[in-house]
């Protein structure tokens, strides 16, 4: 029996330098920058605040700062975590590297600010499901051979830096190639309708990638294990690209219309195999995963970076605030099923999961027209979002038959805002309950051309929304149809 390949070693000083220049340039960079935020800054360096800051909870609130900033936290815990993930770590000590990272920054870095609660849920749970399925991504780019895979490994920097910096350890060419990918780049059209809006046509592009990291999976054979290493991989982009409308004159100027972009990994599963040998049977894992999803319409001018808040005024009543959500899918059960049959395979995989969100508020701009929205919490009020608790379900089915594919989804969230820590909870004068709720179906089609990588896809997608401040409702109901191109690889 030939010796098991050796693996590369865990790579603790790196990993540190690393993560330690990450925010070493984070910290400057904010404290060259610090005019912008002055809005922020409620503590002095004493020993009184500091120790206010540090042993008490007082300190401990949702921050007032944009959406724009605050769901990027979680793209800073996505670098956070690769810097230990790189370097050979666990995916569990990755997790605490980015937790100590982002602990860092609230406690030291931002040492005149309050400790903000959703920064650091969303750098370091969220971090994890993003930096996951990012750094197995970069990883598996950087193991393939052909051209353009290779090129597209430099969408994770930090894994070919390292990759690089061990180029000559044999252990270092050692990776086990997935069970399945399924990788597409596509480009197209979209017809899109909104309640009370106008019909937008848009330009669409977008990528969709998944890795099922069990090498046995589609094989023939009878397996049971249980994994604790990554499972399952996935990372989807979608954008729509126009010009702002004549009649949006209050929206932000440019070619994005609306980003969707979705992340979703399985850390753990129990995972069973029966395949014969002429390509039937079944395929089955029963995991705990975790997920991030972010959304952003078109924003308005007056939901944007450059609003402070305290030194700017907030919107003035009624407001048109688009749809925009981040949600940090904490945990939750996974199942993966497929089947297997001659010529066709079939394949489900259902969640749910706990959710920490920046929901925006349906109600919001209905709530403007009827009442004013001065007084209601901080980021309300300016910028039409909130912190909120929830749960999320989804279920998405898949069908491949000769060249033919179908895909159909259903997804649904809910979430409740969180009262009572806001960082200017004085000055609130209705901090009255916010709920929000989003269901979506999605049924699309596409064919294999012959001989060629590409698919010809048709889809059609809704989505409808519901919302409550205090004792005002409003919903909204929005459908997209699309056709295009897509390259398979």
């Amino acid at each position: 029996m030939t010796a098991p390949a050796a693996r590369m070693k865990k790579n603790w000083g790196r990993a540190f330098l690393e993560l330690g220049a990450l925010l070493g340039y984070s910290t400057v960079r904010y404290w060259l920058a610090y005019g912008e935020f002055i809005e922020d800054w409620q503590y002095e360096l004493t020993c009184e605040d500091q120790y206010t800051r540090f042993f008490t909870t007082e300190a401990l609130r949702f921050d007032s700062n944009c959406f724009s900033i605050n769901w990027t936290h979680a793209l800073a815990g996505g670098l956070y975590y690769q810097t230990a993930r790189a370097n050979h770590l666990t995916a569990f000590e990755s997790f605490l590297m980015t937790t100590g990272g982002s602990l860092f920054y609230e406690y030291i870095g931002e040492w005149r600010e309050v400790i903000s609660v959703n920064d650091m849920i969303i750098t370091s749970v969220g971090g994890y499901p993003l930096g996951e399925a990012w750094y197995q991504l970069g990883k598996y780019f950087h193991h393939q051979t052909s051209f353009f895979p290779r090129v597209l490994g430099f969408l994770n920097p930090i894994v070919e830096f390292n990759q690089w910096l061990d180029r000559k350890k044999p252990a270092s060419k050692v990776y086990d190639q997935p069970g399945w990918h399924g990788m597409e780049i596509w480009a197209g059209w979209r017809r899109q309708t909104v309640t009370g809006r106008e019909i937008v046509d848009s330009a669409v592009v977008g990528f969709d990638m998944q890795l099922i990291h069990v090498p046995e999976y589609g094989k023939p054979g009878v397996f049971r294990r249980a994994l604790r290493d990554t499972v399952f991989s996935e990372m989807s982009l979608d954008m729509a690209l126009r010009q702002r409308l004549p009649s949006d004159v209050e929206t932000r100027a440019g070619l994005d219309e609306d980003v969707h972009f979705f992340t979703r990994v399985v850390g753990w599963a129990s995972y069973r195999q029966e395949i014969d040998e002429l390509s039937r049977g079944y395929a089955l894992s029963f995991g705990l995963g975790s997920a991030f999803t972010y959304i952003r319409r078109r924003p308005v001018t007056y939901d944007a970076q450059s609003i402070r808040v305290g030194i700017d005024p907030p919107p003035v009543d009624p407001v048109d605030f688009r749809d925009k959500m981040t949600a940090v899918h904490i945990i939750g059960p996974v199942l993966d099923w497929t089947s297997f049959g001659r010529g066709w395979k079939l394949r489900s995989v259902t969640d749910a999961y706990l959710d920490f969100a920046m929901a925006g508020s349906t109600a919001i701009n209905e709530y403007s027209r009827l009442r004013t929205i001065q007084g209601l919490k901080t980021t309300l009020n300016y910028y039409g979002y909130h912190y909120a608790l929830g749960a999320s379900f989804s279920t998405r089915v898949d069908l491949d038959w000769r060249g033919f594919r179908i895909r159909g989804l259903v997804s649904g969230h809910i979430w409740d805002s969180v009262e009572g820590i806001d960082r200017f909870q004085a000055d609130i004068e209705d901090d009255g309950n916010a709920v929000d709720t989003r269901v979506r179906y999605l049924l699309r089609a596409s064919w294999k051309m012959p001989g060629a990588p590409l698919r010809i896809f048709a889809g059609h997608e809704g989505l409808r929304r519901w919302g409550r401040i205090n004792d005002i409702e409003d919903r909204s109901f929005e459908t997209r149809t699309s056709a295009g191109l897509a390259f398979s690889f």
